[in-house]
């Protein structure tokens, strides 16, 4: 009697058998295959791009080759006048901003978190200048401060206050650039913090109230250092945006009057498409990415030394 493992003719592979062994083991390489290859078209090949562009003087003229210049772009950073104002305007901007943005935010939430199950309402009324297009916000805003026909100068000529050229003027263009963002982005920071106060625990601060501690020794011992990583995270994606400012000034001021909001990002903007410099405007570029990442890591590591 024969063995079943011998004298019996060995069973032939299945067809496709070794491309579907194959498939089985690369199967994760293949589903994320899609999403890499999107990944080096939109965010990888534009970064090396941006790397080579930059140590390049570009013509504008696309017959003449790129002119390899090394540290040349970024040599002229300090030199520039135009940089060194636009960098002060950026940095004046996000500090107020960020600073209004927080603590109106962190009071709002505060304020709401016993009562936000009665003030459902309420909560997406504050969500709408967030989910607005901000081309949106900086056209509503415009139309605002619009000098003769604007609500704002409206409510002026009411109260017998003398009107203003809001954004036209030296010393309120600033000032109506930072108005227009805290209202489109202290919802984002009121969202967080709303989140981060839901989820904190509920013993200690019932241990205080036996305690006796007040309401403020409460809100400074246990809210604030439970809220540490909550309010990391609002105020660095905050800062990082607001590196980034672009449409409210392009919309509102272009940078003026006398170059009082002129910011990073539109000087980037006028450097490449106005004085036809793509090179220098990558330098730039690259500098405002490296300012922001050691911005985040800085901030990221005192915070975890805070804990």
């Amino acid at each position: 009697m024969l063995r079943p493992d011998k004298g019996m003719p060995a069973a032939s592979p299945r067809p496709g058998g070794a491309l579907e062994h194959w498939t089985e083991r690369h199967l994760r390489y293949l589903m994320l295959a899609p999403t890499m290859i999107v990944l080096l078209a939109l965010t990888i090949f534009p970064s090396f791009y941006m790397f080579y562009a930059a140590v390049h003087r570009i013509s504008p003229n696309p017959d003449l080759p790129w002119e390899f210049v090394g540290s040349g772009n970024f040599a002229r950073l300090l030199t520039d006048a135009q940089f060194h104002v636009a960098l002060r305007n950026t940095a004046v901007f996000t500090i107020v901003a960020v600073t209004f943005e927080f603590l109106l935010g962190l009071g709002l939430a505060l304020l709401l978190d016993k009562f936000i199950r009665r003030l459902t309402f309420l909560k997406t009324v504050l969500m709408i200048p967030m989910m607005l297009p901000p081309i949106a916000v900086a056209i509503t805003w415009k139309i605002i401060y619009e000098p003769q026909f604007g609500v704002l100068n409206e409510i002026m000529f009411r109260l017998g206050l003398p009107l203003q050229a809001w954004a036209g003027d030296v010393n309120l263009a600033m000032f109506s650039i930072i108005v227009a963002d805290v209202w489109q982005w202290t919802p984002f920071i009121f969202l967080l913090m709303l989140a981060g106060l839901a989820s904190l625990p509920v013993e200690p601060y019932e241990a205080a109230a036996l305690d006796g501690a007040s309401s403020w020794r409460q809100f400074w011992d246990l809210t604030l250092p439970f809220l540490k990583p909550v309010i990391a995270i609002a105020v660095l994606l905050r800062v990082m945006d607001a590196l980034r400012l672009f449409d409210l000034v392009f919309i509102l001021t272009g940078g003026g009057p006398a170059d009082r909001t002129k910011v990073l990002s539109l000087y980037i903007y006028q450097v490449a498409y106005r004085f036809a410099d793509p090179g220098y405007a990558a330098a730039i570029s690259l500098f405002v990415l490296f300012v922001t990442i050691v911005l985040s890591t800085w901030f990221m590591k005192r915070m975890r030394l805070a804990e």
